[in-house]
């Protein structure tokens, strides 16, 4: 029998398109089944408005996470320092090693920071999470070492409200008033109150304090950058409790100068009494500008004199 092949393929050329349609349509449906929602990429006006973050408006505080306690676990570091006498039995090489591993280590969570000023240098961190968080037009905040970039100082003045202190005597400016808030005062943070060795006024913590009528205020914020004149100035402070009431802390470090036994333990010496002090190490950041940067003669390894440290008052 002869097979009508013309009838056969127009009835195919007719029903084809509704085949292919069904097909398409049932691979659609599986592939929807199986499928999780996305939620949309686009927002509407008002949703916009309401990314807007409230650390940075100083606002109400966020509500999906709880507040951190104050003194949450001990916040134990990785490489912890061991007293002097064990330090002294320690190798060249152990004690740069220490030193390096602990300026690199977070020990505690901040969980919402934000940046305040130039995003490379004259910017800083600050932990805005639950008890650290600047209270809008209550907050204080000292700034040690400006060298002419007032970012910082500006940003913290402008978003919080904050009273703040900048300190730097090396820029030939008499003290003045920066805008409605800040304060800049001609004036170097040292271990001594008088004339420093290029014969700038500088003063000690709790002499600052004092002058400012801070000496029993809570401080929300202090900011330390004046080129290895830090740990004088860490070491008189732990002397006569000028850390009592500060909340954040946060400081570039300096190795300056030839690799010494001598200078490795006089400065964890020093970072093992802030962690004393309840003093944890919440953000860290390598500062690796040229000068900043150097082999070292103990361990052979590329490193920098430069560490940007960032502590809250956890315990």
């Amino acid at each position: 029998m002869k097979v009508p092949w013309d009838r056969l393929r127009m009835k195919i050329a007719r029903y084809a398109p509704m085949v292919s349609a069904l097909i398409v349509s049932v691979v659609l449906l599986y592939i929807a089944s199986r499928t999780r929602p996305r939620q949309p990429m686009f927002l509407d006006q008002q949703d916009r408005v309401g990314l807007k973050s409230n650390a940075q408006d100083g606002t109400e505080e966020k509500k999906s996470l709880p507040e951190p306690a104050l003194g949450t676990g001990e916040g134990v570091p990785a490489h912890p320092i061991p007293l002097e006498d064990k330090l002294r039995t320690m190798t060249n090489k152990q004690l740069a090693t220490l030193y390096n591993d602990y300026l690199t280590n977070v020990q505690v969570l901040c969980r919402d920071k934000i940046r305040m000023g130039n995003i490379h240098g004259g910017g800083w961190d600050v932990c805005v999470d639950g008890h650290y968080k600047l209270k809008k037009d209550n907050c204080i905040v000292y700034s040690f070492g400006i060298d002419n970039d007032f970012s910082f100082d500006d940003d913290v003045a402008d978003t919080f409200g904050c009273e703040v202190h900048a300190f730097d005597p090396s820029m030939n400016k008499d003290g003045h008033l920066r805008g409605k808030l800040i304060n800049f005062h001609n004036l170097g943070l040292a271990d001594i109150n008088g004339n420093g060795k290029r014969s700038w006024p500088m003063k000690t913590l709790p002499v600052i304090r004092q002058d400012n009528g801070h000496a029993e205020k809570e401080i929300d914020y202090v900011k330390i950058d004046i080129e290895d004149s830090e740990w004088g100035a860490l070491r008189y402070a732990f002397k006569t409790d000028a850390l009592k009431g500060i909340k954040q802390l946060s400081l570039e470090f300096h190795m300056f100068g030839k690799e010494e036994v001598s200078r490795y333990i006089a400065r964890l010496n020093v970072l093992r009494e802030l962690y004393n002090q309840g003093y944890r190490i919440f953000w860290t950041h390598n500062n690796v500008v040229s000068a900043c940067r150097f082999t070292s003669v103990f361990d052979g390894r590329q490193r920098t004199k430069c560490h940007e440290v960032y502590f809250l008052k956890w315990v």
